[in-house]
């Protein structure tokens, strides 16, 4: 009966720890929308790292996941930073988008980005945008994010297994 008990005790410990290492380290999250086309697509599941964040280890370009209240309900939100604090931010007539007086190179995007923004990003929340920026809800829209409202930095995504990719 004793070893049985050691051996359940040895299988419980293990599983916890492989949880808490895919929970801090690998979590699986699904997109849905097509706010962050074509990067990512409505359905991908990404893997996310929650340590990234904690340590503070995220930086413009990174694909970002928080939560945002939107009308009561709680979201879990997927876009890319553009900008961190201090950082100054404009909006240009030609749809391209200015950092620090220079034009941020983004390959990743079929369409300009619309709307008026030109501010500096205060302390401790970056600007984030979605990679299809005629669809997405972002910070042109919510304004900018708490950095302590990041929950998580994409790392790769797994499915579909055909676009596997690392970001």
């Amino acid at each position: 009966m004793n070893e049985v008990v050691k051996d359940w005790a040895n299988v419980i410990v293990r599983a916890a720890i492989i949880i808490m290492i895919l929970f801090f380290f690998l979590w699986p999250v699904k997109l849905e929308g097509s706010s962050m086309d074509p990067t990512l697509n409505d359905g991908d599941i990404i893997c996310m790292s929650r340590f990234f964040v904690q340590m503070g280890w995220y930086e413009k370009g990174d694909i970002i996941v928080f939560q945002y209240n939107d009308s009561g309900k709680e979201k879990t939100v997927l876009k890319r930073i553009v900008a961190t604090e201090g950082d100054h931010i404009r909006l240009l007539p030609d749809g391209s988008v200015e950092i620090n007086g220079e034009i941020l190179e983004e390959d990743y995007i079929d369409e300009p980005t619309k709307g008026i923004v030109d501010m500096t990003i205060p302390q401790g929340t970056v600007f984030v945008l979605g990679d299809n920026r005629d669809l997405s809800y972002d910070s042109r829209q919510m304004g900018v994010i708490s950095c302590d409202d990041l929950t998580g930095k994409a790392v790769f995504r797994w499915f579909p297994i055909t676009e596997l990719s690392y970001f």
